[in-house]
């Protein structure tokens, strides 16, 4: 080496520092990123099955609330109240009315509900195809029907043969849940029990993607295999390895291959849902990339010494140059220009150079126009979002009081029903009007409106007042923003009780800020449940898909919205709080800034 030239000495050890160190960052990096990776990976894949989790959950729950339908049908209540049947002709109309019922809930487009069962001293039932009551079977004898009398909760039956009909072909598990009288509500009237197959949870589950060599599978408490997209039939030997490690996240090795395993529970049925991934296939485009690192670091570093070869013989002086005017541009100087009289690769270079100065020109004022459009489009979505927020509470009303009409005429009270309809489509004919904002006389019109038929639904047993501030009157706000609170008043306070039920719909302001508030007397929320209502509300972001959410009473959707469409509008300082005691009653308070919001040929 010491009858090496400088120059030769300079490429031979550049080029080796060069190839060792960039081979040393891309194996770091490697690992690291793996690592990483497959933390990450990890922590996606529990997202997900937590998620396909709660989607079974939800789907559960859908079907535990088709088990409260009853109280929802005055005649099938009556009929399953009535215990002293004089004739066969009683009895006759007595089944027709309660299968006639089970055959309307057999109509929604649901395949995986089998059959529907109220059980009173006779059974009666529904299925998706023709189904024989065995009155050789004593329904009170099976353990679900002695556990469904001693809780007012639905109960959730495993995996079993059909029962109760003759000749059972399907495996099926049931939803099952105890009848109360409306009219004396310690008293049992009967059982109701829902059956349904497994294609439900199938659907739920292929949605589920781990790749091809990996999958999702579903175990019940006596690890009997509920459903499975895992290829190679080891499910339950990496459900055993699971149990063994009493962790929900965990590697093991199965055939030569590490595989990471994701758990999580579905405690409404004792499910466990686990999700397989290969670690393989997880890091497959991070050894592909780890060795186009290695391939490109040889490749550069050869490049690198005979650029180096060039720079040390004759580009050094150049090379300065450009550097000295890089220094004034990092100083903010985009005047300077490379003086170009070369046509070699040092006059290529300082051509790109003056072509990058320029191109930075035109990329800062790109950039500002960038930075103005990409505001304006966050604008517009902003706005965007809480147009659909809006679009999507004005049919939740809609639904609501088409519902009440229309068990109004199921009752055979056509006059208020036709009195209602009149209103109804007053109120219809009003809403064609607004757009994004009404009014607040406006929207206590629609208050009023909608709670004179409550109330008229309820013959007196609700009563509302109304105590506004007349000053407010001309200040405009989001339509149907009050609505949502007033209808939950409704739904949790005259429908949970007998007892007269008092709405108060009242204002408050201070210098910067007005206050509304819902107050009923209703039943009240519970402490678990509040907490749980309040999580809901405030816990949606704003990017969330609201298609997905269903507005049927009770879910707290409506509330959510308004609290959604609020901090979309104001601000996240803004919005609405709930307020509950068991037993005395509910307050919801929604807070808005207090805007000049009365200015002349405002668009509404």
């Amino acid at each position: 080496m010491k009858k090496w030239s400088i120059k030769f000495k300079l490429l031979i050890m550049t080029g080796l520092l060069i190839l060792l160190s960039v081979i040393l960052v891309s194996f770091v990096s490697y690992h690291q990123y793996t690592k990483d990776f497959e933390n990450q990976s990890t922590e996606r894949v529990q997202q997900i099955i937590e998620q396909a989790s709660l989607n079974i959950d939800n789907y559960l729950d859908d079907l535990s609330r088709l088990s409260v339908a009853p109280y929802r049908n005055s005649a099938v209540m009556a009929a399953l109240e009535t215990t002293q049947i004089e004739s066969e002709i009683e009895q006759l109309k007595k089944t027709r009315t309660i299968e006639d019922f089970l055959d309307e809930i057999m109509i929604i487009p649901r395949n995986d509900i089998l059959t529907v069962f109220v059980l009173t001293d006779t059974a009666y039932s529904s299925g998706r195809v023709q189904t024989n009551i065995d009155s050789k079977v004593d329904f009170h004898t099976f353990d679900w029907y002695s556990e469904a009398l001693s809780t007012q909760e639905s109960i959730f039956v495993p995996a079993h043969m059909q029962q109760i009909i003759k000749n059972p072909k399907n495996t099926v598990f049931s939803i099952v849940r105890q009848l109360r009288s409306t009219k004396d509500t310690e008293k049992i009237i009967g059982i109701i029990k829902v059956d349904a197959n497994y294609s439900g949870i199938e659907a739920i589950g292929n949605k589920v993607n781990m790749g091809s060599k990996g999958g999702l599978f579903i175990v019940d408490a006596d690890q009997n295999l509920i459903f499975s997209n895992v290829k190679g039939g080891h499910e339950l030997d990496l459900f055993q390895t699971m149990l063994k490690t009493s962790h929900s996240k965990t590697t093991i090795r199965l055939d030569n291959e590490n595989y990471l395993l994701n758990a999580t529970p579905i405690s409404r049925a004792n499910w466990t849902v686990v999700a397989v991934n290969s670690v393989a296939e997880l890091n497959h485009n991070a050894v592909k990339t780890r060795n186009i690192a290695f391939l490109m670091a040889i490749i550069s570093s050869f490049l690198a010494i005979l650029v180096y070869f060039f720079f040390i013989k004759r580009y050094l002086n150049p090379l300065l140059t450009i550097v000295k005017l890089m220094k004034e541009i990092d100083h903010g100087n985009l005047s300077v220009t490379f003086p170009n009289h070369r046509h070699d690769e040092i006059g290529y270079l300082g051509s790109s150079f003056n072509e990058m100065v320029h191109r930075i020109q035109e990329m800062l004022e790109e950039n500002t126009k960038l930075v103005r459009e990409v505001y304006e489009a966050n604008f517009l979505q902003k706005e965007a979002q809480i147009k659909a927020l809006f679009n999507q509470i004005r049919p939740h009303f809609i639904f609501n009081t088409l519902n009440m009409i229309s068990l109004l005429m199921q009752s055979g009270k056509e006059e208020q029903a036709v009195d209602q309809i009149n209103k109804l489509s007053s109120l219809l004919r009003g809403m064609t009007n607004w757009d994004k904002e009404i009014t607040i006389g406006q929207e206590i019109s629609l208050l009023e409106a909608y709670l004179s038929i409550q109330s008229s639904r309820f013959n007196g047993r609700l009563e509302y007042t109304i105590t506004i501030a007349n000053s407010l009157g001309s200040y405009y706000i989001p339509a149907l923003l009050l609505q949502p609170a007033v209808e939950n008043a409704v739904i949790h306070g005259c429908e949970m009780k007998k007892e007269k039920t008092v709405i108060h719909i009242y204002s408050d302001e201070d210098d910067t800020n007005l206050y509304f508030y819902v107050r009923d007397n209703g039943k009240g929320i519970d402490a678990d449940k509040l907490a749980k209502l309040r999580e809901r509300v405030e816990s949606l972001v704003y990017n969330e898909d609201l298609h997905g959410l269903h507005h049927s009473a009770g879910t707290g959707i409506g509330l959510v919205n308004v609290n959604k469409r609020i901090k979309l509008k104001y601000g996240t300082e803004y919005g609405l709080t709930i307020d509950s005691t068991p037993e005395v009653g509910t307050c919801v308070t929604i807070i808005l800034p207090k805007l000049d919001a009365r200015k002349e040929n405002r668009h509404v």
